[in-house]
């Protein structure tokens, strides 16, 4: 009887120990998931970064090409480029005063009328 409450007590103690050993190494895999995940998200936050800023610095020079192709074709053609910006000035001032009319026709019939 003794011996097998011993035998019990060492299978129990292995068995313990074998769920010790599971356990330490599903943390560590756990930890190097993490520090591989931790790399890709490091990496795709670079690569977001550097394209932004790539895309910026693209948008600049596109911007700089506008500029002087306006400088140029103003030099070239002066009364063209302004009657060019008085008709857009004209048409964003009808644009902006039917929008805002239309607004405010709209504010004037939802407002009750006192006779």
């Amino acid at each position: 009887m003794a011996t097998t409450t011993a035998t019990k007590l060492l299978n129990v103690q292995a068995a313990a120990r074998d769920c010790a050993v599971d356990a330490a190494r599903h943390v560590a895999h756990a930890a190097h998931e993490v520090r591989a995940l931790e790399t890709i998200a490091s990496d795709a936050v670079e690569t977001g970064v550097y394209a932004a800023k790539r895309a910026i610095t693209r948008g600049y020079r596109d911007l700089e090409g506008l500029r002087d192709t306006a400088a140029y074709r103003v030099k070239r053609a002066p009364l063209v480029s302004v009657g060019v910006a008085f008709a857009a000035g004209i048409l964003f001032g009808v644009v902006s005063r039917r929008c805002a009319g239309g607004a405010a026709s709209m504010r004037r019939a939802a407002a009750p009328t006192e006779w």
